[in-house]
């Protein structure tokens, strides 16, 4: 479940949507996505190496338009310790002319997670930033799977074999 943070006033950054996905691309403004929006992921063993993808909408008001502001995304286990992973990235916005003065503009992205390596089942938290400010946060829990034996279906012998009284 996504944690939103409410911005403070409708002048604040806010955080629209954050989400995981199987795969995730953003173009022309939009995100194109494939299996999205699960919160758990099962491996037989760990450490575990995810390929997916994580979603972030940003609505940027227009009052910090034509600025130059740092997004951060980061992971953080159940301690709030933060994994040695981290995307950091310079996004500046401008009102595109279907706009009308004080509008504020959206900003998808999608993020491959390609590398990150969970060390251990439990559970996680992407922790989306904007200029050092945090904006949301959405937990993932990992899980490890236990292998289940197979049984063989039993054979009855062939024939009639049964005990008669």
């Amino acid at each position: 479940m996504t944690e939103r943070r409410r911005p403070a006033s409708p002048l604040d950054f806010e955080a629209l949507a954050l989400f995981t996905a199987d795969h995730a691309v953003e173009e022309g403004g939009k995100v194109y996505v494939n299996g999205g929006f699960w919160n758990s992921i099962t491996y037989p063993s760990y450490p575990a190496r995810l390929t997916s993808s994580l979603v972030v909408v940003i609505q940027v008001p227009s009052r910090y338009f034509l600025e130059n502001h740092r997004i951060t995304v980061e992971i953080v286990d159940a301690d709030e310790e933060r994994l040695p992973f981290r995307i950091d990235g310079n996004m500046r916005v401008g009102a595109p002319v279907h706009m009308k003065p004080g509008d504020p503009a959206l900003v998808p992205m999608a993020f491959p997670l390609n590398g990150l390596t969970l060390e251990r089942a439990g559970d996680y938290w992407f922790v989306v930033s904007v200029d050092g400010n945090e904006l949301t946060r959405y937990h993932v829990r990992a899980i490890q799977s236990v292998p289940v034996p197979q049984q063989l279906p039993f054979d009855a012998p062939d024939g009639d074999d049964a005990e008669e009284e």
